[in-house]
């Protein structure tokens, strides 16, 4: 499943996205789910992490594309952000937010198709590795891009994730254990948190999830300098 947040003023080149996507799905054969937002407020005031790629206006009212985008980096560093415009020149400006990719409107079906598979090309390479997870409810799946931190509550641990929360018997030493070091990070004795979904670090505080978590003086510098590598890798 592809996560898609389109950011679209106007209803006509927003049908054609809508159309471009259906087309993609059924002759690509993925699943995609995307959500509609009419103007970059509405879109920063609704927004989650969570989504794996941004279709984002440039000339919209009130809020434009570009500013919208400043703003989305300040609470997702990381999401893939796809500029659409009638105004060739503001894509030379997409370094400035770390643009993944480009479209000029009227958006034609070949450039669309090209782009996003562009978008999963990009999404493959964090691979969708997923833990098993043993509840009282039985063994759920949870991609580990899903996951925003996992903590230790009186012998119980707890993945607090996209689909919700996931709570069992354990210790946070196994997880940590089984979750890739390079990307699951102790900010704690009791937080392991996914530094793909960290958006800010503020003193002895991170924040990750929606959720402000506790950064511990000793954790601090090996956190932070795994974070500083994560972020370089990508």
């Amino acid at each position: 499943m592809i996560r898609i947040a389109i950011c679209e003023d106007k209803d006509e080149p927003a049908r054609t996205l809508f159309a471009h996507l259906a087309r993609y799905q059924k002759e690509r054969d993925v699943s995609l789910e995307y959500v509609h937002f009419c103007n970059g407020l509405a879109f920063l005031d609704k927004y989650r992490q969570g989504f794996d790629v941004v279709f984002m206006d440039i000339e919209m009212p009130v809020l434009d594309g570009m500013e919208t985008a400043k703003r989305l980096r300040q609470i997702d560093p990381y999401v893939p952000l796809v500029f659409i415009t009638d105004l060739k020149q503001f894509a030379l400006k997409g370094y400035e937010v770390e643009a993944l990719d480009f479209l000029v409107k009227p958006v034609v079906w070949p450039a669309f198709a090209s782009m996003m598979d562009r978008v999963r090309k990009n999404l493959s390479k964090r691979g969708d590795d997923t833990v098993a997870l043993q509840t009282a409810e039985g063994t759920v799946k949870v991609s580990l891009a899903d996951v925003y931190y996992v903590e230790v509550v009186q012998h119980y641990v707890v993945y607090h994730t996209l689909g919700g929360e996931f709570r069992f018997w354990g210790s946070l030493a196994e997880e940590e254990k089984r979750l890739p070091a390079d990307r699951f990070v102790r900010s704690s004795s009791a937080y392991l948190v996914n530094l793909g979904h960290v958006t800010r670090v503020d003193g002895v505080d991170v924040y990750v999830g929606g959720a402000c978590l506790p950064l511990s003086r000793g954790k601090k510098a090996a956190f932070l300098e795994a974070l500083l590598a994560f972020v370089n890798r990508r």
